[in-house]
Formats: C-alpha cells, sequence, structure tokens
C-alpha cells in the first residue's frame, strides 16, 4: 500500500443537499422563518441569512454512531456531523469547521455538525486512550509487518521498522537509539513498545484502517527523543503506515 502523504490535507466540500439527511433540512418555506437567537445572541443555526453562518471548528477522533458519524474531542466533548462525501472513516482524526444544527434526528453527542469543511488533523499528545482510535484494536495479526513513517519521502523499500512473532513475544525490530535493536509489545488495554531502562514504555495506538502511532511516553515531562529506524518519536509522537 501506498503511503499516504503527511500533513497533506483532504477536504470534502459538503452542499446543503447531502446533509439533509443528518441534519434534518427540508424544503424551505416560502416566508422567511423568525429569526431565533441563542444565549450569545447569533441565531440559530437554519434561521440566519444564508451569507452569514456562525461556524465553529472541533477536532477529534471519528466513531461510529447510530444515525450519524460521531467526533470526539481529546476532552471527551461528543458531536455528530454527516459523512457524506467525506473521504475518511472511524478512527481517522480530524478538523471540522461547520455550523451547529438547530435541530437533528442525529441521535448521539451535544449537537449536530453541519459541515463545511473537514480535513485530517494531526492527534494531540493528551488523545491516547487505546479505547478512541475508532474501535480498531491493536493486535499481532494487526502488527504483524514491515513499517513505514507516514510522509511525502515514505519508502516501503526502506522500512522503518518491522513487528515479528518471535517465541513467546511479539517483537519490533529496527535501529533503535541508544538500545538493542529488538523490543518486545505488549498489547492488551495498553499497547506499548517496552524498552529497557532507563528507557520509559512508548504508548501506541491504531491510526485508520492501515497505521499505528507510537507516541512518547506521557508522563515524562524530561523525555529525551527516541529514534526509531528514521523516525524520531517527539512532541504528540509519529504516525507510520503499513507496507504489504
Amino acid at each position: 500500500m501506498a503511503a499516504l502523504n503527511d500533513g497533506v490535507a483532504r477536504t470534502a466540500g459538503l452542499n446543503s443537499l447531502s446533509l439533509a439527511a443528518c441534519t434534518g433540512a427540508g424544503e424551505p418555506d416560502s416566508a422567511s422563518p423568525p429569526e431565533i437567537s441563542d444565549d450569545t445572541g447569533n441565531p440559530a443555526a437554519g434561521t440566519r441569512p444564508s451569507g452569514q453562518p456562525a461556524l465553529v471548528t472541533k477536532q477529534g477522533r471519528i466513531g461510529d454512531g447510530v444515525e450519524c458519524a460521531t467526533l470526539t474531542t481529546p476532552d471527551g466533548e461528543p458531536w455528530s456531523f454527516s459523512m457524506v462525501d467525506a473521504d475518511f472513516a472511524a478512527g481517522d482524526y480530524v478538523s471540522i469547521t461547520g455550523e451547529i444544527a438547530d435541530a437533528s434526528f442525529c441521535q448521539q453527542g451535544q449537537g449536530s455538525l453541519i459541515v463545511q469543511d473537514i480535513t485530517e488533523a494531526e492527534p494531540p499528545a493528551r488523545d491516547r486512550d487505546p479505547a478512541r482510535a475508532g474501535g480498531i484494536a491493536l493486535t499481532a495479526d494487526y502488527l504483524i509487518e514491515d513499517w513505514v513513517a507516514k510522509g511525502v519521502d515514505a519508502d516501503c523499500a526502506s522500512p522503518d521498522f518491522a513487528i515479528r512473532r518471535s517465541p513467546g513475544a511479539l517483537v519490533l525490530e529496527a535501529e533503535i537509539d541508544g538500545h538493542d535493536n529488538d523490543a518486545a509489545i505488549f498489547l492488551g488495554d495498553y499497547p506499548r513498545l517496552d524498552l529497557d531502562e532507563p528507557r520509559q514504555d512508548l504508548p501506541m495506538e491504531a491510526r485508520g484502517p492501515d497505521g499505528v502511532a507510537i507516541l512518547r511516553p506521557a508522563s515524562d515531562a524530561a523525555y529525551d527523543p527516541l529514534t526509531i529506524g528514521s523516525a524520531s518519536i517527539a512532541g504528540d509522537g509519529v504516525v507510520f503506515v503499513r507496507c504489504g
């Protein structure tokens, strides 16, 4: 599989007809409806003049909802939105700009977003709960493969690491800065790369159907960035994509 370009946004422009199913929009009345305002004095969505939307931007991870897709922010704030014409799937971390719908039949979240723009975004460091990976569990079958850091220079002819099954353990094989060239991987409720002391373990999460993120330790404020293959695990970590 070709590696995805890092930082290249995928944008989906959603028109009002494609959003009608999720936002409950119908045919406009012949007479203009009375303007309704929220507590901030802004007219409610669907009642403002068409050229004056009050837009909000939310970032979070996509999930599967009851009627519509969901977006859960790193702080646990849930929203619903339409996935019509959007080139994203459960597990992706995105930024959505849109209007809060005045009414919707989406049955989850504290509101529904009428999407004007949706783009890929890098997850923040606090987005580290393994349950927040779009429902995709890290398993040995998912991980056993060659992996390369996501980006314009990604080249599966020179993967950054390989994950293999060895007797009694799942092992990441790579050039690891200041470490042996292999490290065990533990799965379960807290997937992580097990490093020798004094290095702390590195959390791991699924990223969509073909990716895995290796993150810096959440509890180590003085963390010294670690290089695995060609990638430096720093900041919010690094996303790798499967080569097979």
